[in-house]
């Protein structure tokens, strides 16, 4: 999750809910990237300065790479049975992309890891388990110092692994992530402003929270920040620029700008009629936004309209 300098408005040709695929007109930008495969059933992604996307899979346990102008994604990082990856970070000052993975072969072992890819090739770097018995890592961010911070949605948590560090360790902890019922999933997207705060926001409540980096790296107090209208269990999290929060909401199918100001947020929907939108990432093009349509990789009645696909979202300006 990135800062931008900021965004030239780009037009979002047709409906977003029509959720088919658009003709390319010689020289136009693109509407929508396509991912590979039957399976894929993407969750995370995040961008690189150049604009080149990157996409992990539930389904496939792949990371896809789209390069910018491509029509469609291809496999980056192969995948494997029983693995899912989700949220990812791009850190190219170090040559790295984070990913939340779960791998279904590990347990009694901690199956959610916090994992390390080298950015250029893929190749792996490092694998970190989560702390804990039960975590599960969601979405994952990386300071200007290089520390990386992801949400834990089983054990309510922020974890920090130091810039260098071997073992991801609670970093934020408060009972106001508490799941509002059993079982219930709760901090979940994760964006940093670039001046040492993180944004959060907690899936099952509709929450969110900014948590300040002290000096010493510890985590300050929560602040719940009141967003009206309230978001829709939100998901994925994006940092826009200088008052803005850009935030996917799940099952309302929607994509909202969050304008902050005097602790509180207001919401404006920028598109909407995605099927199970989980992510978000910024490129010079606009906003792309991830369609998941995972409900069916559950269980849920019915097959996916394929293929996979993110779409390109109008960002408005920010105005004086």
């Amino acid at each position: 999750m990135r800062i931008h300098p900021w965004l030239s408005v780009v037009t979002l040709t047709a409906a977003v809910s029509a959720c088919e695929p658009f003709p390319e007109a010689p020289g136009s930008a693109l509407t929508e990237v396509q991912l590979p495969g039957e399976d894929f059933y993407p969750e995370g992604m995040a961008s690189s300065k150049d604009g080149t996307l990157y996409v992990g899979s539930l389904g496939t346990g792949a990371i896809a790479r789209a390069r910018p102008g491509a029509l469609g994604a291809e496999v980056f990082v192969p995948g494997r049975p029983a693995f899912g990856v989700y949220g990812l970070a791009v850190d190219e000052a170090r040559d790295t992309l984070w990913a939340c993975t779960y791998d279904d072969t590990l347990p009694p072992a901690q199956p959610s890891h916090l994992a390390a890819y080298v950015l250029s090739t893929g190749a792996p770097k490092a694998s970190h388990p989560m702390p804990g018995a039960s975590g599960f890592c969601n979405d994952v961010t990386v300071d200007a110092a290089g520390n990386v911070y992801a949400t834990d949605s089983f054990a309510n948590t922020v974890v920090r692994l130091a810039a260098g560090g071997t073992a991801p360790t609670t970093w934020a902890a408060d009972d106001a992530f508490a799941p509002t019922e059993p079982g219930a999933f709760t901090l979940n997207g994760i964006a940093y402003d670039g001046a040492g705060r993180l944004y959060v926001v907690k899936s099952d409540s509709g929450t969110l929270f900014s948590i300040d980096i002290q000096p010493d790296g510890s985590a300050a107090a929560p602040v719940i920040i009141p967003v009206t209208p309230a978001l829709e269990t939100p998901d994925g999290l994006e940092w826009v620029d200088s008052q803005r929060l850009l935030v996917v909401e799940n099952t309302a199918g929607q994509a909202s700008m969050v304008v902050l100001g005097e602790g509180a947020g207001a919401k404006e929907v920028l598109a909407n009629g995605f099927g199970e939108p989980t992510a978000a990432a910024l490129t010079e093009d606009g906003a792309w936004v991830l369609e998941s349509q995972m409900g069916f990789l559950f269980g849920a009645p019915g097959t996916p309209s394929l293929p996979f696909r993110m779409y390109r979202v109008v960002v408005p300006p920010l105005l004086p």
